[in-house]
């Protein structure tokens, strides 16, 4: 695919999380997505010959944050893991913001295969991202002492995995990328000692 086919297949990819954001999965026809997109609904089908498709790719965005940063973490070893965690909170806030649990409520009701799929992507993409850290942490020391790797999976996981489907993190009323904030800080201090009590 040449630049400019890339450079389409975005756009209608970024109109339909934005129409979906507004909208609701189910109330959003293919038309309204070209048009906002600025292509032919003809265009659409020809990259997404089906809806199903469409919200596949569309949904998955939400995912390809969070592989972008595990990739850079493959990439850099030694990477900075509170940099590649502000980097993730600021592409996550750069898509539509809308009701997020919402939307994956809605998929989960109208499309369970589609969702299913992209929980599978999560639970590869969250534990990568967790494998990381953690054992990056153990080399260089910075686990509080007597922390139990399973219970600490637990926790990120149950934070991690549930940050879009979790009615609760809705429910206070924070952007996307705030409780995402949070929950990383959280996350953060909770298990990593900080360089301040390390001196």
């Amino acid at each position: 695919m040449d630049k400019i086919d890339n450079r389409t297949k975005e756009k209608i990819i970024l109109s339909a999380l934005t129409l979906f954001s507004k909208k609701g999965i189910g109330k959003t026809c293919v038309n309204e997505i070209a048009y906002q997109a600025g292509v032919t609904r003809v265009t659409v089908y020809r990259y997404f010959p089906e809806k199903r498709e469409l919200i596949r790719a569309t949904m998955l965005r939400f995912e390809q944050v969070f592989e972008k940063g595990l990739e850079d973490l493959k990439q850099n070893p030694q990477a900075d893991w509170v940099t590649i965690l502000d980097q993730i909170g600021k592409d996550l806030n750069a898509l539509p913001q809308g009701d997020t649990f919402a939307r994956f409520d809605e998929l989960k009701r109208l499309y369970p295969d589609v969702y299913e799929s992209i929980q599978e992507v999560r639970m590869t993409v969250l534990n990568g991202i967790f494998d990381h850290f953690f054992a990056q942490a153990e080399r260089q020391g910075l686990l509080r002492p007597g922390l139990n790797r399973s219970l600490v999976h637990a926790f990120f996981w149950e934070l991690a995995i549930n940050f879009f489907d979790n009615p609760r993190f809705k429910s206070v009323g924070l952007s996307d990328e705030t409780t995402y904030r949070v929950i990383t800080d959280l996350f953060l201090h909770g298990v990593f000692i900080s360089q301040s009590t390390e001196n």
